[in-house]
């Protein structure tokens, strides 16, 4: 028998946990993001440099945080969200403060891949950590709402490094992020519980709490079983590969929007960062949209709302092409609408359907996804350099270089609209 969810201690624990959690993963993005409002400035620092060149500090993050979702999503489930992201936050606090002070190319590489790396353990301890405290028909609402933490945090980071980029210098935006991310950590670490029953309060899933005394339902999985149940299972490969192309297109335009509102349109960096918020701004109403359409409208089937929302996200990616350079309006008002598009399918994809499909080791299946993830990634930084130095020669100058990019995000939206499609019926196991 599972604890009511009107029980007022558990009520008081599910808020605290919640605001931890939020609060926690917000902070990490202050830690991730700064990177693309920072670039356009070192750039002009570091004359030297190709689009392709600066575009591989991103990748290496991508590379790094692929390896490090999928072994930290096994030891999530030895060691827990408490401990496991509090030494991750700790680590990305210090190579963002090293990043600051360094101007070495290679070193810049291997402090951001070990950023990408400590991020790792985050988004998908919060998962299993939140699922821990959520009964499965709240699922998709509660995930829906906690991953506006990122989109948060995505604005905050991307506003708090336009402004200090453009009045104390691009490095400030390195070195501040720190003063959140250290003290954030340490109140995790002090006041985060992993489940209910390190509150002293019986599980909250019906699966955990049969499990726990020797029941039917799922029971908790490790180690090698947990590797070998996900590697078998179609739906889970379906998913991972349908967040491959996804997250390939969420991290090109997180990594190059400041980028093209500058170039292509004649922003300043603070002003260029101001309009590229609307794309995570817009994206937590698409997350917490596609959470509760899922949940309500479409029988926790999370399949649907992502197909119909990446064939939207298609359309959006093919009206950039027709934007004019200079009109910035359009352009903010079509970063919005692809972030509400990309962040609803991205949360449903990363965390409630990954968790529907493998319960009993939500942290793993979750890592495993979003490994796949980070490699899509990878692209999205040295490959959209590549893309913009190569797209005179590639379109044959019928295209302009953004043109050319965001055709190719076009495509891969397309892609996922359809690895999505061919799983329209699956629900919640068990």
């Amino acid at each position: 028998m599972t604890t009511s969810p009107d029980t007022p201690d558990l009520g008081r624990w599910q808020k605290q946990i919640f605001a931890l959690l939020w609060g926690s993963y917000a902070s990490y993005y202050l830690c991730r993001v700064n990177f693309a409002v920072a670039q356009p400035e070192m750039l002009k620092e570091f004359t030297d440099w190709s689009s392709a060149q600066i575009g591989w500090i991103p990748s290496v993050y991508a590379a790094c945080y692929a390896v490090g979702q999928f072994v930290n999503g096994q030891l999530g489930e030895r060691f827990g969200a408490r401990r496991m992201m509090f030494s991750a936050m700790m680590v990305a606090g210090l190579a963002n403060l090293a990043f600051a002070f360094t101007s070495s190319y290679p070193l810049m590489l291997a402090l951001w891949g070990l950023n990408g790396f400590s991020q790792s353990a985050g988004w998908s301890l919060v998962v299993k950590t939140i699922s821990n405290w959520t009964t499965a028909e709240r699922r998709g609402v509660v995930i829906g709402l906690i991953s506006t933490c990122y989109t948060v945090g995505n604005v905050v980071s991307w506003l708090m490094a336009g402004v200090l980029c453009e009045t104390v210098g691009w490095r400030a935006a390195f070195w501040v992020p720190t003063l959140v991310i250290f003290p954030m950590g340490f109140l995790l670490a002090s006041f985060l519980r992993d489940d209910p029953t390190q509150a002293g309060l019986p599980h909250v899933r019906d699966d955990l709490a049969a499990a726990a005394s020797g029941g039917a339902g799922a029971k908790a999985e490790g180690g090698l079983a947990v590797l070998r149940d996900m590697l078998k299972n179609r739906l889970l490969w379906v998913l991972a590969v349908a967040f491959f192309s996804m997250n390939g297109v969420r991290y090109a335009f997180m990594n190059w929007a400041v980028q093209y509102m500058a170039d292509f349109h004649g922003r300043t960096i603070k002003g260029s960062a101001f309009t590229a918020v609307a794309l995570p701004l817009i994206g937590s109403l698409g997350a917490v949209f596609a959470g509760w359409a899922s949940d309500h409208l479409f029988g926790k089937r999370r399949a649907p709302v992502c197909a119909i929302m990446l064939f939207g996200l298609a359309l959006t990616c093919v009206g950039f092409v027709f934007v004019q350079k200079g009109d910035w309006l359009t352009a903010a008002a079509l970063l919005g609408l692809a972030g509400f598009l990309i962040y609803g399918p991205d949360m449903l994809a990363s965390g409630a359907a990954t968790v529907d499909v493998h319960p009993g080791a939500a942290a793993a299946a979750t890592g495993f996804t979003m490994a796949t993830g980070a490699a899509g990634a990878i692209f999205s930084g040295a490959g959209i350099g590549w893309l913009k130095d190569a797209a005179p020669a590639l379109a044959g100058g019928a295209l302009d270089q953004w043109a050319v990019v965001f055709l190719v995000l076009a495509g891969m939206s397309v892609v996922s609209t359809a690895l999505m499609a061919s799983i329209w019926n699956a629900k919640p196991k068990g």
